[in-house]
């Protein structure tokens, strides 16, 4: 019915129950009336979708006819507008999905690098919906990191990714980091540790799990990683195989086990150098803190023990180059050439791994720490 003011108000209570009045100006609304109120109500859709809205009582002049009418309007307008919107997806609720959909596919490592990185260091956009982060809110996020360049690189790629992935999936219309300048590379590292720091590191190594990986790093030539996420599966008598999901090239690694390696392998199921929380042991910073001030060998990174092993095998030891590169997993060759020599080269691995050792063993002992420290076993 057509209502107006002067209709509500004549317009009787009823005795039970409720009675409705369609208004014919505004579809969906109507006036209900009980015993001893008046009120409007409204009606958006059919079925599932259907919503249901209590305006207000009727109190002229507080609320009339016509502000009930225009409050009816402006519902009708803003759930038009709620249907025909992006949904706002927060960072949070994002980094979710990348994490079940994208990073369940990579090595587990970087799964929790990148994992850890949108955590921790991007936790003030958790909240935020992906559609309102801007470049102010990343650059101060970046600017924290300006101490650790590495970090910081390793931080806006992992973002730059992540949010790459949102744009691909519908959940962003626009990357905010793609013109957000990339924080500049280091330079390339070219630091290899002299066989008196060898001495003092070896030396000052704690009786840890932390201490065992720096020397298996130091005799084998092989990432810190590795080592930390090796278990004890992968040891098959006198061999150590890291599967793909493990290793940086996502190919399985296999390398023979002297006695000396074996001699720092702790006697443990599942992983060998666990946290207390049952992942590989991850504590890097802290310990290497502590090394550092302990054997006085500053300015040196882990990775640079292994590009110290490579750098000796070839200048001391005169290892043929396709041998250091078999023991560091690296790809040799042209592609045509990988796909047909499948040689392992175990027993070269292996002269040369027991080539370092002795040569290692040899500066230990002219070290003039003469107690039992500098034994390799």
């Amino acid at each position: 019915m057509r209502l107006t003011d002067q209709t509500v108000r004549s317009l009787p209570h009823t005795q039970k129950g409720q009675k409705e009045y369609a208004d014919d100006a505004v579809s969906g609304l109507s006036l209900v009336i009980g015993k001893t109120a008046k009120s409007f109500r409204l009606v958006i859709g059919s079925g599932k979708d259907r919503g249901r809205f209590t305006l207000g009582q009727y109190d002229p002049p507080r609320f009339t006819l016509a502000k009930a009418r225009e409050k009816a309007r402006d519902v009708i307008a803003r759930e038009r507008l709620a249907k025909t919107e992006t949904p706002r997806t927060t960072f949070a609720e994002a980094a979710v999905l990348y994490d079940r959909l994208h990073l369940s596919g990579l090595r587990s490592t970087t799964a929790r690098d990148v994992r850890r990185t949108l955590n921790r260091n991007f936790a003030a956009l958790s909240k935020m919906p992906l559609g309102d982060i801007t470049r102010r809110d990343i650059a101060p996020v970046l600017d924290t990191m300006l101490g650790t360049p590495a970090a910081m690189g390793a931080a806006f790629r992992h973002l730059r990714a992540f949010l790459r992935w949102c744009v691909g999936r519908g959940y962003l219309d626009a990357n905010p980091i793609e013109r957000l300048p990339a924080p500049k590379r280091e330079d390339s590292r070219s630091r290899v540790l002299s066989p008196e720091e060898l001495v003092a590191i070896w030396n000052a190594a704690p009786d840890s799990d932390y201490g065992r990986i720096i020397k298996l790093c130091m005799l084998s030539g092989q990432r810190r990683g590795q080592w930390a996420a090796c278990r004890h599966e992968y040891l098959q008598g006198e061999i150590v195989t890291w599967p793909p999901g493990v290793m940086k090239a996502a190919k399985a690694q296999t390398l023979p086990l002297t006695a000396a390696v074996r001699a720092h392998l702790p006697d443990r199921i599942g992983y060998l150098f666990p946290t207390a929380g049952g992942i590989p042991f991850n504590n890097w910073a802290a310990c290497k803190t502590r090394l550092d001030e302990a054997s006085g060998v500053t300015a040196w990174r882990h990775h640079d023990l292994r590009r110290t092993w490579a750098t000796v095998a070839a200048d001391e030891l005169n290892i043929e180059p396709h041998i250091i590169e078999s023991v560091l997993a690296h790809a040799t060759g042209t592609a045509v050439s990988r796909i047909y020599n499948r040689a392992r080269y175990l027993e070269p691995m292996r002269r040369a791994l027991l080539a370092f050792e002795e040569w290692l063993h040899i500066q230990l002992s002219k070290s003039e720490d003469t107690n039992e420290r500098w034994q390799l076993l």
